[in-house]
């Protein structure tokens, strides 16, 4: 997705150096363009980021279900479908994953399409695999939609994590929707490809020894991190308390299976906090390239509290990292999420998770390293229950003019349903800093000055029971200052 950059993002950027102060360089998290889990190993890929080798517009005019057959070298899971897309191909897409005996293990219908190049899928819920089984993953094309093809392919897989046979990996099917591809033409290759990571491992120095399945303890609590002061949340005033250092380190998985358990005063590194218990607490935790997921498989568990601490990248980031929070049924508040492609997903309506509260958090996404197709939010909902904002900062930081989404994007037709937002301020984005289509109030809503492309809201009006927002500029201190120009409710929330 490119777009011209206007004089005022630049003049945004310079406004937005206020923030900047500790800052983290760019790095990747070890984790969704889409509801989607990343363990402790980096996130993989069949096929890579390049325009395929020999890839031409195929102009068949069949409906048509076309995928590559691959095998997992080690066990783990897929989080997103993706597929090459020709200039020319044109219509709605749906991806599948399917198993050996042809049953349909996950489908996805892709959003946003650009005209041309790689486009991605999140599932809403990963899909594991086991080392050593071949599966299909395939995207479904209408009739007279075109797609891409390689004849004669003859290539690997670009990751040691996921293999395909030399030339017969391409797989097709003119049946009718739901049935496994099979078939193979002239070794031709359609360029169906998935978002594959390992299963992390957990390794612990310090004072825990390693054991299976790690029990979080209370430790004893040090002096709580200071209240946020007056104003909106900044990079140095929100998060982790000063001087603060971890009593417990942790590198890959960490699993939360007692309910009301309190893990605290710990830095993980290149993995995942995954929670598989009610009423649990997170606090004061230093994520290092890293997330945290509520509800795997068919379960999203209640309650879960996640406050006074730090999200930050580790590595290089690509466009296809997870957020470093999701799904639902979650309060975030007083934290850092700085560096990363994607900040917070509100979802999870499958599993039924429950709302999603951010207060007193500093959220700064910012384009990932590696950009073909960047749709990144610092809020985002898809099948998300009532997201609540109190006094939250939402920046999006534009590099190499790489745009994502929005700061903010609750969109309409996307399974949401409600928004209660009192204290917001957002700033840079590819088309409009805040978006909503959801019903409920929106108040104090401030948009940094200069900050989009096409205007500062996109609100589907008829449904929002309040809207007060204005244009702000930011001062010394990162604090909105009003330009007094009011901001009128204007857009259809898409």
């Amino acid at each position: 997705m490119t777009f011209s950059r206007p004089r005022s993002i630049v003049a945004l950027i310079v406004a937005l150096s206020v923030f900047s102060t500790g800052a983290v360089a760019s790095a990747a998290i070890a984790a969704p363009s889409g509801p989607e889990l990343r363990p402790a190993a980096s996130a993989a890929t069949i096929w890579g980021n390049s325009k395929p080798t020999g890839v031409s517009l195929d102009k068949d005019t069949s409906a048509a279900e076309l995928g590559t057959r691959f095998t997992p070298s080690v066990s783990g899971q897929v989080t997103s479908i993706r597929f090459f897309k020709p200039a020319g191909a044109t219509g709605v897409h749906t991806g599948s994953i399917w198993a050996p005996d042809g049953t349909r293990m996950a489908n996805v219908t892709f959003r946003n399409e650009t005209a041309s190049g790689w486009q991605t899928a999140a599932l809403a819920k990963p899909v594991a695999l086991k080392s050593g089984t071949p599966y299909v993953v395939s995207y479904r094309v209408p009739a007279g939609g075109y797609y891409a093809s390689t004849e004669n392919f003859t290539g690997g897989s670009a990751s040691s994590l996921v293999s395909v046979s030399q030339r017969n990996s391409g797989v097709y099917t003119y049946s009718a929707p739901g049935t496994q591809p099979r078939s193979q033409w002239r070794s031709s290759q359609y360029w169906a490809d998935v978002v594959f990571s390992a299963e992390g491992t957990r390794s612990f120095s310090g004072p825990l020894k390693p054991m299976p399945l790690p029990v979080p303890t209370v430790t004893p609590t040090p002096p709580s991190a200071p209240a946020p002061t007056k104003g909106f949340p900044t990079r140095d005033s929100a998060g982790l308390p000063n001087g603060w250092q971890p009593t417990q380190q942790v590198s890959g998985n960490y699993y939360v299976r007692q309910a009301g358990a309190v893990v605290q005063d710990l830095r993980i590194t290149d993995g995942t906090i995954i929670i598989e218990a009610a009423n649990v607490t997170l606090r004061r935790i230093d994520y290092v390239g890293s997330t945290v997921i509520n509800g795997m498989g068919s379960t999203c568990y209640p309650n879960l509290l996640i406050e006074d601490s730090d999200f930050t990248a580790n590595g290089r980031t690509s466009d296809t990292d997870n957020p470093v929070i999701q799904f639902g049924g979650y309060t975030a508040r007083n934290i850092v999420v700085d560096g990363v492609p994607e900040g917070l997903r509100v979802g999870g309506s499958d599993i039924n998770c429950g709302p999603v509260s951010v207060i007193d958090s500093f959220i700064r996404v910012k384009s990932p390293d590696a950009c073909t197709d960047w749709h990144g939010d610092g809020i985002q909902g898809y099948g998300g229950s009532k997201v609540t904002v109190r006094n939250t900062t939402l920046i999006m930081q534009v590099v190499n003019e790489c745009y994502g989404t929005s700061p903010f994007f609750y969109p309409k037709n996307q399974g949401n349903t409600e928004v209660d937002i009192d204290g917001l301020l957002v700033g840079g984005s590819s088309g409009y800093p805040f978006r909503s289509g959801m019903p409920g109030p929106v108040k104090n809503l401030n948009v940094i000055d200069g900050s989009w492309v096409y205007g500062p809201v996109d609100v589907n009006c008829s449904v929002v029971t309040a809207f007060q927002a204005q244009v702000v500029k930011l001062d010394a201190a990162g604090q909105p200052v009003s330009t007094g120009k009011a901001i009128d409710c204007t857009g259809q929330g898409n």
